[in-house]
């Protein structure tokens, strides 16, 4: 006989592997989150989610669909309401939509606190689930996008430790990786200066991280449009973190300075910083977020639905 905690559990891991970004984890590692989690059955048209809010738990379906009420043009293939749900949860964003279960739905809900104490005490969970959120965002945005910025435009003129420290902590963002991490980015970053029309040529090591601090740089990949970073952006991040090269030629359109830090020593940095891994999951799942439901910016509003507790 099937014992039945053992086919629940086959079950929660099932479904695990068919929601990105936790798809691509180590079997170990799935069952940690598995068993974080509880079952929950909603009745039809529940909302796990309000539109403008912050999600409260991992929502998982086991049987049943989940949607995202939205308006806009006809959904891409891989539209997953579900996946966008998680994303917000490790984003600390707002979903655009109601989450909603229209038809009713048995989930496994992992909730928010629960989550987060898995990511700070498994190093590992954490570092693995980064890796695979770089690698998502390198898919989908292969050479960065001008959301994904340090600052806001060209920095001060000073380069000193200081200077840099502001710089990596608002790349980091309202956590800011804890001091201890930012004044270490700070420390290895070197300086980069190019001159107008000088060439970054493409390498198959792992990509180094490049923020532009004055000037812009043409960005020419292997395949694909051609992007003109301006000062204030981040290029070569989510490569950096994923281990991967920047298959990409920058040229310089104006007279450049840049602060590098090279993939093995940001490497080194998340590895010793828990903190700092954290604040890259929370940047890179918001950005994957933003992209996804760039389009869907207007939501439906259900006819009738029934709020969860």
């Amino acid at each position: 006989m099937i014992d039945a905690n053992h086919s629940e559990a086959t079950g929660h891991l099932l479904a695990l592997t068919q929601l990105a970004p936790f798809q691509i984890l180590p079997a170990a590692e799935l069952t940690l989150l598995a068993l974080a989690g509880r079952e929950q059955v909603v009745p039809r048209r529940t909302v796990l989610v309000e539109a403008g809010a912050l999600p409260g738990a991992l929502y998982v379906p086991l049987r049943g669909q989940l949607e995202l009420s939205t308006l806009g043009p006809q959904r891409p293939p891989d539209w997953n309401p579900a996946r966008l749900g998680g994303l917000a949860l490790l984003g600390q964003s707002e979903l655009a939509g109601d989450l909603v279960a229209p038809a009713g739905a048995e989930l496994l809900v992992v909730d928010r606190d629960a989550l987060l104490t898995l990511l700070e005490e498994h190093g590992q969970l954490c570092r693995h689930l980064l890796r695979a959120l770089a690698l998502q965002l390198r898919t989908v945005r292969p050479i960065g996008g001008p959301t994904f910025r340090a600052l806001p435009g060209p920095a001060p003129e000073s380069t000193d430790l200081v200077s840099r420290m502001l710089v990596f902590r608002k790349l980091l963002g309202p956590g800011g990786g804890g001091m201890a991490a930012v004044a270490r980015l700070a420390r290895v970053a070197r300086d980069l200066r190019l001159a107008t029309g000088m060439v970054l040529e493409p390498s198959s090591r792992s990509a180094d991280l490049l923020v532009i601090t004055h000037g812009s740089l043409r960005l020419l990949p292997v395949e694909g449009s051609t992007r003109l970073a301006r000062a204030g952006e981040v290029v070569g991040l989510p490569q950096a973190v994923a281990g991967l090269p920047l298959l990409l030629r920058a040229i310089a359109t104006t007279p450049v300075s840049a602060l590098v830090i090279s993939g093995p020593e940001l490497a080194a940095a998340i590895e010793d910083e828990d903190l700092l891994c954290l604040d890259l999951i929370r940047g890179f799942a918001a950005e994957l977020l933003a992209e996804s439901t760039a389009q869907f910016s207007e939501r439906a509003t259900p006819e009738h639905v029934e709020r969860t507790n």
